[in-house]
């Protein structure tokens, strides 16, 4: 073990084991519940006690991870410049975006995961090209020369690597809205209680996701039973329920709107006011 020891510890090797080390720290804290995925993106860390001291120090340690890379960017030249300050800029945004990082795939991905596979295959290219390189070019030009040059090339590579890498994993990482209150309005559910009355009745609304539970009544008599649909119409804040009725009264060309949110959401105003 001791060749590889001397290899991961040697320059510029050792520049992305250190990243390396911190990397693997914070995937261990993730793993453990302590971060968030989202911790250089603005994520908050969820220690208590003398455990938030800990997550606040490892935190510094990942923006600092960062740091290092930004200046890597900008001794690779402006183009890279430019996206190492993108990845270590305290303000950046929750995602990459733009800029020649989004050019290389990195855009909707987090920071952390970013910054890990950079990590990870500048570590690893760095550890295979370095004594080919030093066999052939070692007596040409000065070692800080040629492990500098190594080094930078690796990183560069890394870049490139992980951009193509992360590019499949990009839909895993997209935030979805739920949908609020008011763009339920005109939606139709689909009853899952026995009944629905004045007081109380249960509804399910699909989002193509998990979907929502609701909280419904009907102010009318109605033949509402598990599976029927309903118009949702109105949020009534103070009982948090929304107000539905069914879709039976609708005229085909009514039925028809139920397609559009926004013409919908129109109808079910004007039948709440009826």
């Amino acid at each position: 073990m001791t060749p590889f020891f001397d290899a991961i510890l040697a320059f510029p090797t050792a520049i992305f084991t250190t990243a390396m080390g911190v990397v693997l720290t914070y995937w261990l804290f993730v793993i453990i519940g302590a971060v968030g995925i989202d911790l250089l993106d603005g994520g908050h860390v969820d220690f208590e006690s003398g455990g938030k001291a800990l997550g606040a120090a490892f935190e510094g340690g990942g923006k600092a991870l960062a740091g290092t890379l930004e200046g890597g960017a900008k001794a690779a030249g402006e183009a890279i410049q430019g996206g190492g300050k993108a990845m270590g800029a305290h303000d950046h945004d929750a995602h990459m975006e733009g800029g020649i990082l989004s050019t290389l795939g990195f855009a909707g991905i987090p920071l952390t995961v970013s910054v890990s596979l950079v990590s990870f295959f500048s570590w690893f290219l760095s550890l295979l090209a370095t004594p080919p390189a030093h066999a052939l070019l070692g007596g040409v030009l000065p070692s800080w020369l040629l492990n500098s040059t190594v080094g930078m090339l690796c990183f560069i590579a890394g870049l490139v690597i992980s951009g193509v890498a992360v590019r499949p994993l990009r839909p895993v990482f997209v935030a979805r809205k739920a949908p609020g209150r008011d763009s339920l309005m005109g939606r139709v559910c689909t009853i899952s209680s026995g009944g629905v009355t004045d007081r109380n009745g249960h509804a399910t609304f699909e989002d193509g996701e998990a979907g929502f539970i609701l909280n419904v009544v009907c102010s009318k008599k109605n033949g509402l039973k598990r599976g029927d649909p309903a118009l949702v119409l109105s949020y009534d804040a103070q009982r948090d329920v929304y107000e539905v009725e069914p879709v039976d009264w609708l005229l085909p060309e009514e039925m028809d709107q139920l397609r559009d949110p926004t013409r919908a959401a129109a109808l079910a105003r004007s039948r709440a006011r009826t």
